[in-house]
């Protein structure tokens, strides 16, 4: 009986640390290849691809997380008030790209899954497709995709809170 009851608790604990909320302003950095998630040149026209840059401290490079769901965030850039989605239809290796942020809907929600502390693999919600490096070596400006999940450091990106000088 006090196995049972342990193994509650314990499994209560995991769920409630699972579902931890990210509220505020956070620079989203690839594990792998230590770069950042971009638009290009801080451009703020729809269709601006979503590339890797060097971790500088901008507005451009910093995303205000806003609920959706358990989980699961729309993403605002600082600069251009816009968000990213797939370019088409989601699919494997299909870019991302700028658009004007609606909310609601379903093509720029992104669910966190917790790897370990401020570490997560972002999953498109409704799809099994996975925020990656196009070039896994982080080449600057090389393009964000989808792409299966592979359990490798490339889909793994950590957040840190940022307040951006420029």
């Amino acid at each position: 009986m006090k196995k049972l009851l342990l193994f509650i608790v314990l499994a209560g604990c995991s769920l409630f640390a699972s579902s931890q909320d990210i509220k505020g302003n956070y620079a989203i950095k690839n594990v792998q290849t230590g770069m950042l998630l971009r638009v290009k040149d801080a451009a703020s026209k729809n269709g601006t691809p979503l590339v890797a840059y060097y971790p500088e401290n901008w507005k451009c490079m910093t995303w205000n997380f806003k609920k959706t769901d358990a989980n699961t965030y729309q993403l605002q850039n600082l600069l251009t008030n816009k968000t990213f989605q797939p370019v088409a239809l989601a699919g494997v290796n299909v870019a991302f790209e700028e658009q004007p942020f609606t909310q609601g809907d379903k093509k720029q929600q992104y669910e966190f899954i917790n790897v370990k502390k401020d570490t997560y693999l972002i999953k498109l919600k409704g799809t099994d497709l996975y925020v990656t490096p196009a070039d896994a070596k982080g080449a600057v400006n090389s393009a964000i995709i989808l792409a299966a999940k592979r359990n490798t450091a490339d889909q793994q990106w950590f957040i840190y809170e940022q307040a951006p000088t420029m």
